[in-house]
């Protein structure tokens, strides 16, 4: 499979190229610093450097891709939409070159309408309306852009990620399965990788945590 990931020279993302590339896949990575890649050098990864405002360099990337993962989020207060209008430009430019399977990530402060009310969830997310009001503005509008596509989409919410080892993952929704708000990064790769490969949750936005 030719996989395409945004956002993957972070923490969760070094972790998800290096997944996908044992699994036998091609990956393109695509990054304003790709050399945060290069000690992962494979014959098997492409890394392709630019920003997130190129849509005909971002349009060549996911051509022919059987899935795009964008791990991207808000790092530190936001001042700018920069985040979002890039997941726009993705998912824009997947529709206009016929890619379906896209991946992405929330907080969990990203509601769904499966969910039900959860005291703890609640506090998490007015703690962050409250303290990072741009923040929550910046991953509602990516979410929103995601779910109004015709895209295979899956839209992951995650709460706290920790560098703890990989363990099996709760999938769920708030109020009616036992999910938590904590989640590794490296549990998160191995979902992400998993969902790459198959049709499950389309058009979905579960919470994954340990």
């Amino acid at each position: 499979m030719k996989i395409v990931v945004f956002g993957g020279t972070g923490a969760t993302g070094l972790r998800l190229v290096d997944k996908l590339l044992g699994r036998g896949h091609e990956v393109y990575a695509y990054a304003r610093s790709p050399e945060k890649l290069y000690p992962m050098e494979h014959e098997r990864l492409a890394t392709i450097e630019g920003t997130l405002d190129e849509r005909e360099k971002i349009k060549e990337t996911v051509r022919d891709a059987d899935a795009v993962i964008s791990l991207l989020g808000p790092n530190g207060r936001v001042k700018r939409q920069t985040l979002s209008e890039g997941v726009i430009n993705i998912v824009e430019t997947m529709g206009e070159v016929g890619t379906k399977r896209f991946l992405g990530v929330a907080t969990s402060s990203v509601e769904d309408p499966k969910d039900e009310k959860s005291y703890r969830i609640n506090a998490f997310a007015s703690a962050l309306r409250i303290g990072l009001a741009n923040n929550q503005r910046e991953v509602e509008r990516m979410a929103a852009a995601i779910r109004s596509t015709d895209l295979d989409w899956t839209l992951v919410r995650v709460g706290y990620l920790n560098d703890k080892g990989e363990k099996p993952v709760k999938v769920g929704y708030y109020g009616k399965e036992e999910v938590g708000v904590r989640v590794s990064r490296a549990s998160l790769a191995q979902f992400m990788a998993d969902l790459a490969e198959s049709d499950d949750y389309v058009k979905e936005s579960p919470v994954v945590s340990n």
